[in-house]
């Protein structure tokens, strides 16, 4: 069951970041259009209700003059009758054009006339009140405010407009200079903006429905792009936690996802090689480590159990003392490059004369240069320069250099050195005839473990670490190393570093 569960917790990873992205973006096109569709019917609301006071109060005032001009005239009791009948007629007309309800009232805000006193059937006026206004009193508060200039506004109006919100347009009917009374048309703004406002919503659903649906696939397709490369990138860094460096990240998609795998090549690349020079590493230290050793026990046990006769017990003791000598050298050379680079080793620095310096280190060696019957070159003139280094360091450099040079001069051979000052540096070179080193090799020699020609050098005793170590030193002096080498002519170790004391490149 544990199992299940640490293989079912990716994928619901997985899918919460797919599903967030969608959400996301469902959830952002639906507030956009939700908006949008608030802001834009508030819009059209607003204008619709400026238009249609205007609409009312115009159509008030022309309806106002009219019967102010029907008023004036000196007429009959029948032509009055027929007046108002027209004037009613008038009502009606531009009730239905205008789709509001316009009325008369008297001085008082009594209504006196509207289209509901005309009988459609015999066409005559109803005596009496208005069965459908029955008591409706325009408010004095829009009565009052009301000229023959017109007046328009949105207010409450009692029966029969039960008390909602209505646009009202009237203007006063003017006779001879005097107030005669009033004409009004109201007319339910929502009522009728209802069937627009249903018509618009019904446009933004589906517009905005047809916008989520391709919404929605561009998302899932962008998701998907998004997610695949995630998926293959924590496929590969579980591989890579497991020591597996060898697939590689296809470099493509967008900027940010190419840097991205770029960066991940990179790092698969660094962690291969360092897991290369690990396990050659373990390697060579174990077999660097077991050779001396099992000479050592060897000789040791030949000495005790008495296989190894008295007479040539000091010969073998001499061989094992060796070894217990390259041996140590071995712990301490990989003791001084782990310290280094961990940052732990520190430069002590001192006044030192490198002539001095070469001469000392090239008296290690005094016993294998007369042995091997090599001329020394150089030294006779040998500036002395003194720099500020660490001198044990520095020592340590130019042993490793002549021990180099001691093992691959050729018999009889030439060993060289050479320095000088420039540019606030000293340069300093050991030189060796012999073999050389081939071109293809010679970037490779200072690797740690790295031995060059290991089939012709099979005699050679050697570690694999001196120039390694070499390199490390003069780094840490904000120096620079390198060689130079023709096959079957000299081969050169050059190396610089600041005369005076330099900011430990460490910091």
């Amino acid at each position: 069951m544990k199992n299940h569960n640490d293989t079912k917790k990716p994928m619901r990873r997985k899918y919460n970041l797919f599903f967030r992205y969608m959400g996301f973006s469902i959830a952002s096109v639906t507030i956009s259009f939700l908006v949008l569709y608030i802001i834009f019917l508030l819009f059209v609301s607003g204008n619709w209700n400026n238009d249609r006071m205007e609409i009312l109060q115009s159509n008030a005032m022309v309806i106002a003059e009219k019967t102010a001009s029907l008023m004036s005239n000196d007429v009959t009791e029948e032509d009055s009758y027929e007046s108002a009948l027209a004037l009613a007629d008038t009502l009606n007309t531009v009730s239905d054009t205008i789709e509001a309800d316009v009325f008369i009232c008297d001085a008082e805000g009594r209504l006196v006339l509207c289209r509901h006193m005309v009988d459609t059937q015999t066409h005559t006026l109803h005596a009496g009140e208005c069965a459908t206004h029955s008591g409706f009193v325009i408010p004095s508060s829009i009565m009052n405010k009301t000229s023959g200039n017109g007046y328009s506004t949105v207010a409450s109006l009692p029966n029969p407009y039960s008390g909602a919100k209505q646009v009202v347009g009237g203007a006063q009917i003017i006779r001879s200079g005097m107030p005669s009374g009033y004409v009004y048309a109201v007319s339910t703004s929502y009522n009728i903006l209802s069937p627009y406002s249903r018509n618009l919503t019904r446009m933004f659903v589906v517009a905005a429905l047809i916008s989520l649906i391709i919404m929605v696939l561009l998302s899932y397709l962008f998701a998907a792009q998004l997610v695949r490369p995630m998926e293959k990138m924590s496929r590969l860094t579980k591989q890579y936690s497991k020591g597996n460096f060898s697939e590689r990240l296809e470099v493509k998609g967008a900027k940010e996802q190419q840097e991205l795998a770029e960066s991940l090549n990179d790092m698969a690349t660094s962690l291969s090689v360092i897991e290369d020079s690990r396990k050659s590493f373990i390697a060579n230290v174990s077999h660097e480590l077991k050779t001396p050793m099992t000479t050592i026990g060897g000789f040791v046990d030949g000495i005790l159990d008495g296989t190894i006769p008295p007479s040539e017990e000091r010969r073998y003791l001499g061989i094992v003392s060796s070894e217990i000598k390259r041996l140590a050298r071995l712990v301490v050379t990989m003791l001084t490059l782990s310290k280094i680079e961990a940052g732990e080793e520190n430069l002590h620095y001192s006044t030192t004369d490198l002539n001095q310096l070469l001469f000392n280190a090239l008296l290690s060696f005094e016993s294998a240069v007369d042995e091997g019957g090599y001329v020394i070159e150089g030294f006779e003139d040998l500036p002395h320069i003194k720099v500020q280094a660490d001198s044990e360091l520095l020592f340590q450099v130019a042993y490793n250099l002549f021990d180099n040079a001691v093992k691959f001069t050729n018999k009889g051979g030439t060993i060289r050195v050479g320095m000088e000052e420039a540019d606030g540096r000293a340069l300093v070179s050991i030189s060796n005839s012999g073999k050389g080193i081939p071109e293809e090799e010679i970037h490779r020699i200072f690797e740690r473990f790295y031995k060059v020609d290991k089939s012709r050098s099979e005699h050679v005793k050697g570690v694999g670490l001196g120039l390694n170590l070499a390199q490390d030193i003069v780094e840490l002096h904000g120096g620079d190393i390198y060689a130079e080498s023709e096959p079957g002519g000299f081969t050169s170790f050059r190396f610089w570093i600041p005369i005076e004391k330099t900011t430990d490149p460490q910091e």
